[in-house]
């Protein structure tokens, strides 16, 4: 009992010598390893790409992850895409990193491809790396336009995965009913210590049946 106290007692102090600090929780859970760091390597990185400072300090604020934002922007803009079109992208997804590695993978892969459709298969997609991988080797094994795999890959990454239906549609099928073996008996009831095993009533002809009163004649 004295060190579990002695344990509470040291923690409660700690808490109160650390300074308190606004959203510490959402930092810890939500926003790990976030700090005043990521605002400014965000904002450096959204300038560098041509974005207005009241674009860029809007975006920062508002991320979850303003470091990845800086990132997603940084990648997409070096292959010559506009700082605009790349916040579109990266303030709009969980994963702007993958984000990014999804827009640039199919621009430097397929360069025909249309931007457009690059851009919102990135953001649409849940998991933009697969998407990206998805789209380059369906184009490359497939011989398909990279516009018709982006289009097949994103229909995919929707639809719900691992899910069996446990009857099959139209199956009338019902559970197997068990029946008892030929010649056993019906369990019969347990009878309590000092009680005897009740008999069935039985009646004689004439006799009237227990519970039922004969009227008389008077």
């Amino acid at each position: 009992m004295r060190s579990i106290t002695a344990s509470i007692v040291g923690m409660s102090l700690i808490a109160l010598a650390m300074p308190a600090k606004a959203g510490v929780l959402d930092d810890l859970l939500i926003r790990p390893g976030v700090d005043e760091a990521d605002y400014d390597t965000c904002a450096r990185d959204l300038v560098r790409g041509k974005i207005s400072a009241a674009t860029a300090a809007d975006a920062c604020a508002k991320a979850q992850r303003p470091r990845d934002l800086g990132i997603c922007v940084d990648r997409i803009t070096r292959n010559n895409i506009a700082g605009e079109d790349a916040l579109s992208v990266c303030r709009q997804v969980r994963r702007p990193v993958e984000a990014s590695t999804c827009v640039v993978d199919i621009r430097q892969r397929a360069p025909q491809t249309s931007l457009v459709n690059v851009l919102s298969g990135c953001r649409r997609s849940l998991l933009p790396e697969r998407f990206s991988r998805c789209v380059v080797d369906l184009s490359r094994e497939l011989k398909l336009a990279t516009d018709q795999s982006i289009a097949t890959c994103i229909d995919a990454t929707d639809r719900s995965r691992d899910v069996v239906p446990t009857v099959l549609p139209g199956s009338t099928t019902t559970p197997p009913v068990t029946t008892p073996p030929s010649g056993s008996t019906s369990p019969t009831p347990p009878v309590s210590p000092g009680q005897t095993t009740p008999t069935p009533p039985t009646t004689t002809p004439g006799s009237s049946t227990p519970g039922t009163v004969t009227p008389q004649r008077f």
